[in-house]
This record gives C-alpha cells, structure tokens and sequence, in this order.
C-alpha cells in the first residue's frame, strides 16, 4: 500500500483546523462511478465544499487528504468527532437509480473492486495499529454509522460490497487477519469465529452517552433485558421487541 500525501489545505474543513483523539475508522464509498482521484482532489479543494475526508483510496494506493487526526466532515454527525473517515472510489461505468447501482458489471470490475478492497484492508490495518483501535469494535462504514446514530442516513458500503461476495464483517475479519500476520483473506470458518468475537466485544461495549437515557427507559419498560447493548438486533430478536411492545397481533 502506498500512501501519498496531498492534503485539502484550500477547504474549510482543513482551515478550520480542528483535531480529534481518533476512536475508529468509517469507510465510504463514493456513490459516483468515477475511478479518478484527481476529479475529488480538484473538486474538494477549495472553500466553500461541505465535505471533506481523510483520505481516497482508489486503484494506485491511497492519497491522503487531511491529517489523521484532524476533525474530517465525513459522517454528517458525531462520528466526525471520533472517527477517520475515507472514501472508496468506484469504477466508471454506471449510475444510480434511488440509491441503486445501475448498469454495473460485476464480472469485469471484479479485478477492480479487489485491488481497491484490499488496499482498504491494509489502510484500516495501518490506521488500527497506529492509533490502538480494535478491527473488529472500531471499524464502521456509513450505514453502520447511521444505525448507530453517528452518522447521516447512507447506504455505503452495504449498497457495493456484497455484490463482490464482501461485506464490513469481511473487512473487519480480514483487517484482524493482517494485523495477525497473516497474507490471506478469512475462510468462512475463520470468519465465523472473528464474528463471534466481535458479537463479544460489542456485548461488553457500555451504553454510549447518546443513548443511556433510552436504553434506560427500554430497560425498566421491559423491552430490552439489560444485556448487551452494543450487540446485533437479529430478526428473532426484533420480532421479540415488537411483541414487547404490543404491535404484533394475533
């Protein structure tokens, strides 16, 4: 992985000078099929842009864009006080629909969304050995952050990775793979147990300050039992809760 350092010194996000204790990482796509990193440079260089990330990662390595731990405007919420936030760059060749790819060839962008996706891996590896995060609790994309209330409502990397038989649990595994030493992408196996583990962490994880008093209320209402509140809702989970709450009837 190389990283090339070309920081937006001309935007508002970087003249306003802000910095953070990086607590994590979130990772975007860009939703635009444009392979060019030098159209984002141009474009996200200058004042009155309200948008601006750590970095690009796109075919040829990664371009640096703010210092890792200046206050980004990724997110569109608290995550920019926390996280490090980078673009994914997509391939040419289609467009968007509602938030749907459209015209996009799986096949033929296959050796594209490879080179990309582990030049993810490896720059969330540098970033979680720098800054002492765990890959499998500190690692988040868009609409993670949107569900976890961190971030506004959008759908990368959800709306891309699978398409490629990738999701963020793959990434995350595959992150804790490298920093392990290892050269090779998770087995389903494998993956299965890191998910386990991070099924663990996330259980162990406090209430987050945003949501103590809620996650008060749910518990003394008896929807929720008091037990890991950072872990996964699974469906046979929230079928529990909505009977809790009395909208399921007989």
């Amino acid at each position: 992985m190389q990283i090339k350092e070309q920081i937006l010194t001309n935007s508002d996000c970087y003249q306003a000078g802000r910095t953070i204790k990086p607590k994590g990482i979130m990772v975007h796509a860009t939703g635009v099929a444009q392979p060019d990193v030098n159209v984002f440079l141009k474009a996200w260089n200058k004042p009155g842009v309200n948008a601006c990330v750590h970095a690009f990662v796109h075919r040829g390595g990664v371009v640096e864009t703010l210092p890792w731990n200046w206050r980004g405007w990724h997110a569109g919420g608290a995550a920019n006080n926390t996280h490090i936030g980078f673009e994914i760059l997509e391939p040419a060749g289609h467009t968007y629909k509602g938030g749907t790819m459209i015209g996009y060839d799986v096949v033929k962008n296959a050796p594209y969304f490879a080179q990309v996706y582990r030049t993810a891996v490896e720059l969330c590896a540098y970033l979680c050995q720098t800054y002492d995060l765990d890959p499998l609790r500190d690692i988040i994309d868009h609409a993670e952050g949107c569900r976890l209330g961190l971030a506004s409502n959008h759908a990368d990397v959800g709306h891309w990775f699978p398409k490629h038989g990738k999701s963020m649990d793959t990434l995350r595994a595959d992150v804790a793979a490298l920093m392990k030493g290892g050269d090779d992408e998770m087995t389903q196996e494998q993956l299965e147990a890191v998910l386990k583990a991070r099924e663990g962490a996330l259980s162990a994880r406090s209430v987050s300050d945003w949501a103590k008093e809620a996650w008060e209320k749910a518990k003394t209402a008896g929807i929720f039992d008091g037990t890991a509140p950072g872990a996964p809702l699974t469906r046979e989970q929230a079928a529990l809760v909505l009977e809790r709450l009395g909208l399921l009837q007989e």
